[in-house]
Formats: C-alpha cells, structure tokens, sequence
C-alpha cells in the first residue's frame, strides 16, 4: 500500500480532520484504508496547495477526530492513476539503486523530499545510515526509466 495522506489536526466539532496530502488530487481515490488494511470512505471538503480537509465516515464527533492526529492512510497501488509517459511515483524511486559514472560506489535512493524549493533526492551510500541530498533535476538525474544514473561531478558536489 503507498502512503496517501497523513491527519495533522481534527477540524471543527462534526469530525472532521485536517489532512497533509501526498496526491495533487485526493479525488481520484473513492478508498483508503489504515495500516491494518481497514477500509474507510471520505469526503473532501476542502482542498489548498498539499493540505486538505476531509470527513471520513464513522468519525462524528472532535473527540474521534483527535484520535487520528498522526494517523497515516494508504491507497492500494492498483488504485493509483494511470501516468503519462516521463511520469512515475515518487514511491517507485525509493529503494532504487544508483550508479556513478566512472565509479565503484553502490548508492540507493532512501526518499524524496521538498522542503519548498523543490524535489530533493535523499541518496545513501548501501550500509550507511549517512545521507545527502540531490536536487531532482533533469540535468542531475537524465533518467528514471531504468537504471538511474548520476555524472561523477555531481555526486562529488553534493556528497561534501
């Protein structure tokens, strides 16, 4: 299952809850469903930016809500959109390997994240629980349809 949104707040007194998203469009799920894989339905009430309001069912109240905070909810892959080509999931990154041109170094992509100026990869070296972070450009990351492949010069940029 992949991660779709996480609660942050309940929201009012009729059970609703605040919601950060990791979908541009929360509307193309009907379902998401717990880490035990319970299945719950939702409306969406409000929508900005990476951050969402929403009222699931069987939650009525803002004492249920506020048990949520920190709550994580899924989606089955199955259920994901269908992409256009050049795109992909940020959940399929994770784990890749990584190569170096002209290297022996064995790199894995540990998470992407954004901070506000855009998409950081976060790359280990595989052992290490040491990271360091890439900006995911087009320049510094030619591929991601098969093996990705980074230039020497950058992995020397942005491993000091």
């Amino acid at each position: 299952m992949i991660e779709i949104l996480r609660v942050t707040a309940a929201f009012g007194i009729k059970g609703a809850v605040r919601v950060f998203l990791y979908t541009d469009n929360i509307n193309h799920y009907k379902k998401i469903y717990d880490r035990d894989g319970n299945e719950f339905r939702f409306k969406l009430l409000n929508q900005k930016g990476d951050t969402a309001v929403i009222k699931i069912d069987f939650v009525d109240d803002r004492n249920e809500a506020e048990k949520l905070k920190g709550m994580s909810f899924f989606v089955k892959k199955e259920d994901l959109p269908k992409l256009d080509e050049n795109q992909f999931f940020i959940c399929d990154l994770i784990g890749q390997k990584v190569s170096v041109i002209g290297e022996d170094i064995n790199l894995k992509i540990v998470d992407v994240k954004n901070f506000g100026a855009g998409d950081l990869i976060e790359i280990s070296e595989v052992g290490s629980k040491d990271s360091f972070f890439i900006p995911f450009t087009k320049e510094n990351f030619p591929e991601t349809d098969g093996p990705i492949v980074i230039a020497a010069e950058i992995y020397r940029n942005f491993k000091n």
